[in-house]
């Protein structure tokens, strides 16, 4: 169980790497109540799927470190910490953020229902 479900982050994650519209849809559950995304704004299933399409910054690539799965039963938190990269600025430093999906399975299929994103601090 718990290995689809990290891979289901892998591939939300390759999916706004790839601008991937259709893959994150298909893993978002049709009542995802939202994403709150580090900067402070709080997206709809709708607009999240649009900012894959079309993201702020483009050369924005993602790498993800899963960390832990939490849960049980139907409902399961996935924990990881994503490093992003500006591809068009090699001189701008890595951001991480802190990650967690929560995911419900939904007739036997496990669905992304909720998406938390917090910046973290760099390392001194």
């Amino acid at each position: 169980m718990s290995f689809d479900l990290t891979d289901l982050v892998c591939q939300l994650v390759k999916a706004e790497n790839e601008r991937d519209r259709a893959k994150v849809d298909s893993i978002l559950a049709q009542n995802f109540t939202a994403i709150t995304r580090a900067r402070g704004e709080e997206q709809n299933r709708d607009d999240l799927l649009n900012e894959i399409e079309n993201p702020k910054n483009p050369n924005v690539y993602r790498i993800v470190d899963v960390l832990a799965t939490l849960g049980s039963g139907e409902i399961v938190v996935i924990r990881s910490v994503v490093t992003t990269t500006d591809q068009a600025d090699p001189k701008a430093s890595p951001k991480r953020f802190r990650n967690i999906h929560v995911f419900e399975k939904q007739q036997g299929t496990w669905l992304c229902v909720a998406w938390q994103v917090t910046e973290l601090k760099q390392a001194v």
